[in-house]
């Protein structure tokens, strides 16, 4: 399990992530709601999220296929989950804690998502590879 937190702490989660399922995410609708160049999301066991405080606040989008799920206080992008597409599940690795959550991760991102979609002012790096959509093999 890793835990989570927005930026002001009032919501705090915990969930199961699944292994080598991390992406860098290019597409507009992650640029935008994260305001960068792609936003690093890690894909969890949906059934396995867990609130352990805040739940009240948080508050979402839905649209594009999907909700996407921030704090209503802070405005920090948490989560993003697809209701029709049964366990569909990722969390923004920017908001999971601590050095404890880092063994989950040690390998970082292992590939580049919807770079048919990125910024044409950014280029996605070389070291991990890059896919027109996303890789779920």
């Amino acid at each position: 399990m890793i835990r989570g937190s927005c930026l002001c702490g009032v919501i705090e989660y915990e969930v199961e992530p699944i292994a080598g399922k991390i992406f860098n995410c290019h597409c507009s609708q992650c640029r935008k709601s994260h305001g960068a160049a792609f936003a690093t999301q890690a894909f969890a066991k949906g059934k396995t999220l867990k609130f352990i405080k805040g739940e009240e606040f948080l508050k979402e989008y839905s649209g594009h296929g999907g909700v996407r799920a921030f704090c209503s206080v802070c405005g920090s992008r948490l989560m993003n989950y697809a209701p029709d597409k049964g366990l569909y599940l990722s969390v923004a690795l920017s908001c999971v804690d601590g050095d404890e959550n880092g063994e989950a991760y040690m390998d970082g991102p292992v590939a580049h998502a919807f770079v048919a979609s990125k910024a044409a002012w950014h280029m996605p790096s070389d070291d991990i590879p890059s896919y027109p959509g996303i890789p779920l093999d």
